[in-house]
């Protein structure tokens, strides 16, 4: 990576560390938000929805403007729409002044994942799998830190809107760092994008098998986040019989497990290939969230949500690492297909969970979860499959495959 670009590199990874609360900051104010609006957790998630939909209608259009007038002033845009979402939601005067202030979240969203994740792939040409995934480690150090702002607040008795107002100046602050910082030009490539540059297209990929399998792991990758992130303090109060407090902390052990696994995978991605984790680790993912549903106490729980932090992190940075490698011709507008799929789950999962926890209960939510979890698994074995059949794998000195 050229010097000049580390500035840059690192007030991209910022947005995302800040992105990490900005994500979870409707599910972690839930009580304070129903309250303001007088609406209960059922009306906060179908918010949260309005956020999926800015994001789902606008993603696809925002990777191919990225493509065709550069990552730098989407990502600036982005920065700005992600201030005014953060700073509307606590200042709006009513319900649906707070649904447009979601949407302006979901399309600053938008902005930034079309623009970053293929940036990241241009700052980092040798190591694109390690640069995306540690985008999800910064949005993990966010996510992780953001439930003990908001215990301090509370235990403070600091107005809640705070935890709103000071990401939205930080974000203000790096758009305007970066109008006058370079970024590396646009890169099309002939073969995939990996770290081992020794791989080879054997035969043309098809977009209707890998393309579609990882359009829909882009649906399942967010879809078990949101249900985690939102829901996992839920079921810690209602089945288990934590404090709010005490359940808030599951997010906490769930985002440490995170944190440690994007941090590790940046290291192991030198050896495994990104496509072996997209199948690993929803299976992995399958049994923890099992074993958290069948917790009894306090401690398994904690533990599981750590596991489940652990196996869920990472796998939608490596599917769309993947799916670049692909096809790589126009990464910001495979970003904008896949991330549109995400879009889909960021909109229709909170609807789906609402309803669930309104005529079921937490546990139903679970359920659902694990059932999505299954699809992650088959779509994961579809991918590997057709990427072992497509590419001509690297021998190692002993001749067997590299993973």
């Amino acid at each position: 990576m050229n010097k000049k670009y580390y500035f840059s590199a690192s007030l991209c990874y910022l947005n995302y560390f800040i992105y990490g609360m900005a994500y979870i900051m409707l599910a972690q104010n839930i009580s304070f938000l129903a309250g303001k609006f007088h609406t209960d957790a059922t009306g906060i998630s179908f918010l949260i929805s309005m956020y999926g939909v800015g994001r789902l209608f606008t993603i696809y259009a925002a990777g191919f403007i990225g493509d065709k007038i550069g990552r730098k002033p989407m990502i600036i845009l982005g920065a700005l729409l992600m201030a005014g979402f953060l700073l509307g939601i606590p200042l709006a005067p009513n319900y649906p002044a707070a649904m447009i202030a979601a949407i302006l979240g979901g399309l600053s969203n938008a902005c930034l994942d079309t623009a970053t994740y293929p940036c990241m792939m241009e700052f980092f040409p040798k190591y694109a799998g390690s640069a995306t995934v540690l985008i999800k480690a910064f949005v993990s150090f966010g996510s992780t830190l953001l439930p003990f702002i908001i215990a301090a607040f509370i235990n403070s008795h600091i107005y809640w809107g705070w935890a709103f107002f000071l990401p939205a100046f930080a974000y203000i602050l790096i758009s305007l760092c970066l109008i006058k910082l370079p970024f590396p030009p646009m890169q099309v490539t002939e073969g995939p994008v990996s770290s081992n540059k020794e791989s080879r297209f054997v035969s043309k990929p098809h977009f209707k098998i890998e393309g579609f399998s990882l359009i829909l792991i882009g649906f399942t990758a967010p879809a078990l986040l949101y249900i985690m992130q939102t829901w996992l303090p839920t079921f810690g109060q209602q089945a288990i019989g934590m404090s709010l407090e005490s359940s808030l902390k599951l997010i906490s052990w769930y985002g440490i497990g995170s944190v440690i696994s994007v941090l590790a995978l940046t290291i192991v991605l030198k050896r495994v290939k990104p496509v072996t984790v997209v199948l690993v680790f929803p299976i992995a993912s399958f049994f923890a969230t099992l074993f958290f549903l069948l917790a009894k106490s306090f401690i398994v729980a904690e533990l599981m949500a750590f596991l489940i932090g652990v196996t869920i992190a990472g796998v939608l940075q490596l599917g769309l690492t993947v799916f670049c490698e692909f096809f790589p011709e126009k990464k910001g507008t495979i970003t904008g297909i896949m991330y549109t799929s995400t879009g889909i789950a960021q909109t229709v999962i909170p609807f789906l969970t609402g309803l669930i926890l309104k005529f079921h209960n937490v546990r139903g939510i679970f359920i659902f979860s694990l059932m999505i979890n299954l699809l992650a698994i088959v779509f994961g074995y579809i991918v590997n499959f057709r990427y072992r059949k497509l590419l001509k794998l690297p021998l190692k000195k002993d001749g067997e495959k590299a993973i």
